[in-house]
C-alpha cells in the first residue's frame, strides 16, 4: 500500500468529500503541478550554462548526445549558447575522434 493510499484510509467522510471537490475542480492538479515546479527550479537552479555561464531554468534547452551506451546531457539557457555548443564544441570532439 503506497503513502496516499494510507493518507485516504485514515481521513474522515467531510475531509474525503472536500478532497472531492477539489479533484473535480481541478485544485488537486494545480497543487501537484506548482509542488512539482518547485522541484523542477530548485534542480535547476545548481545548473549552469556550459556556453555562457547563465543560469538554467525551467524553459532552458537540453541537448542530449553521445553513444548509446553514454550518453550525455547538457543544459542551455538559450538557443544561441546551444546553437554554438553544437557548431563549436561538438564539431572539435568529431574531429578527434577521427584522428584518434
Amino acid at each position: 500500500m503506497n503513502k496516499l493510499s494510507r493518507i485516504i484510509s485514515s481521513l474522515s467522510e467531510e475531509d474525503l468529500l472536500k478532497i472531492k471537490r477539489d479533484l473535480v475542480a481541478g485544485n488537486v492538479d494545480r497543487l501537484v503541478e506548482m509542488r512539482l515546479s518547485e522541484f523542477q527550479e530548485v534542480k535547476f537552479s545548481s545548473k549552469q550554462c556550459p556556453v555562457c555561464g547563465g543560469k538554467i531554468t525551467n524553459d532552458s534547452f537540453v541537448l542530449e548526445f553521445g553513444k548509446s551506451y553514454i550518453r550525455r546531457r547538457a543544459f542551455f539557457d538559450g538557443l544561441d549558447c546551444l546553437e554554438y555548443f553544437v557548431s563549436v564544441k561538438l564539431k572539435k570532439e568529431d574531429l578527434k575522434e577521427v584522428h584518434d
